[in-house]
């Protein structure tokens, strides 16, 4: 009996042994975790960034306390510049960041003091999935329809180089529909509040908010959705196109495929800063790959009526491989269809 015993406590001692000398295997023990969050407290991009705080921690070896941060400003680049150049890196903090700031930095506006490539991803738990949403009042009924109104519809829009800005001046751009932008709302509330009272007569808001706080207007049949601004239709919304089927040529296609599909693939990645220690990038890609399948986590994503749409950190990184081949002829083109 006392060699069993002490054969099982030799053991289990280096069992021990070997979980402790795992590189970074007790580093969070004791510690706190800073998610910091690039938009005010309240909106669809913020409650994300609170429920990955409330759960992720709970698969992160030495269950570190997580506490959200809101840095907004600038729309989101005061955060990202933060990260990048004065954040320490040292696996305390990740930055959950608006995806469009990368492609606005890769096409060459000032101010963007970062760059995209030396981000490290770690995961995202879904995308922008934006929805270009029109009034009743606007007539439109038929792409066919609007290409051909004498009349351009206006939209409600948010800050240039943001992801709806985007999305909007694309589908005028390069699509073709009549639009007249309204540019330098807060946010997708104030422009849905804005298609109430007949100021405009669509706006662009995220598909989770569209079916929350847009979603009596659908319901009632006051508005509806046009086009889907990502890769391929979604399952709740299967009747609804994406903005890539509207394209006439190829080159049309390509631009699309880099300003909207691309960049959905990247809208809302969460990432550390550039130097941040290998064990520690794994500990953390590792947790949230367990948190994505976790039922607790899936538990509350359905409380909360959101759509899960996660992307792994090769998969990020890869989209955002793409902003550093996009060569310099189009990349004029791009900014062209963006800023002027």
């Amino acid at each position: 009996m006392k060699r069993s015993f002490s054969v099982m406590a030799v053991f289990a001692g280096l069992v021990l042994f070997a979980a402790s000398d795992l590189p970074g295997a007790d580093f969070y023990q004791g510690k706190t975790l800073r998610i910091t969050i690039g938009t005010t407290p309240g909106g669809g991009y913020d409650a994300w960034g609170r429920l990955v705080g409330r759960h992720l921690g709970k698969h992160i070896p030495g269950n570190p306390s997580i506490i959200p941060e809101n840095i907004p400003g600038a729309g989101g680049l005061i955060q990202v510049n933060n990260l990048f150049a004065a954040t320490k890196p040292d696996g305390l903090t990740v930055g959950y960041i608006l995806g469009s700031l990368l492609l606005t930095q890769a096409l060459g506006q000032p101010g963007y003091q970062f760059d995209p490539q030396k981000f490290i991803c770690i995961g995202a738990a879904n995308k922008e999935n934006i929805v270009l949403v029109l009034s009743k009042k606007s007539g439109i009924t038929s792409a066919e329809k609007w290409r051909a109104s004498p009349v351009p519809v206006k939209f409600g829009s948010l800050a240039r180089g943001s992801s709806v800005d985007n999305y909007i001046r694309v589908m005028k751009e390069v699509l073709g529909f009549p639009m007249q932008i309204v540019a330098g709302y807060k946010g997708t509330t104030e422009t849905r509040l804005a298609m109430e009272s007949g100021e405009v007569a669509g706006g662009a808001p995220s598909w989770d908010s569209a079916k929350t706080s847009w979603k009596s207007l659908i319901d009632k049949g006051e508005a509806s959705i046009f086009a889907l601004g990502a890769s391929r239709r979604l399952k709740e919304i299967p009747e609804v196109p994406t903005a890539i089927e509207y394209a006439r040529t190829e080159e049309e296609k390509k631009i699309l495929e880099i300003l909207i599909n691309s960049q959905n693939e990247y809208s809302r990645p969460f990432v550390l800063p550039p130097g941040t220690p290998k064990d520690r990038v794994q500990i953390l890609r590792k947790a949230f790959e367990s948190m994505i399948k976790a039922p607790e986590f899936l538990a509350e994503v359905e409380k909360m009526k959101v759509t899960l749409d996660p992307a792994s950190a090769e998969e990020l990184t890869s989209a955002v491989v793409t902003l550093a081949k996009i060569d310099s002829a189009l990349l004029v083109r791009l900014k062209t269809i963006l800023f002027e």
